[in-house]
């Protein structure tokens, strides 16, 4: 599920943005080291193709 942007405040992390909650890397990340927002960085490559392989919703 889409969740709000977020990153990871820790240097040795890989510099990208999260925003799907079922995303393996942003699971990784603890809660201490989340920060809100994209800081800039791309989205990560995991939530892209998440996003990608969902079925559309038709409501």
């Amino acid at each position: 599920m889409k969740v709000k942007a977020y990153h990871s405040a820790h240097p040795a992390d890989v510099q990208v943005y999260h925003d799907d909650d079922e995303c393996p890397a942003g699971r990784d990340i603890p809660w201490w080291n989340k920060r809100p927002g994209t800081d800039d960085r791309p989205r990560c490559q995991h939530c892209v193709e998440i996003e990608a392989h969902r079925p559309a919703y038709s409501g």
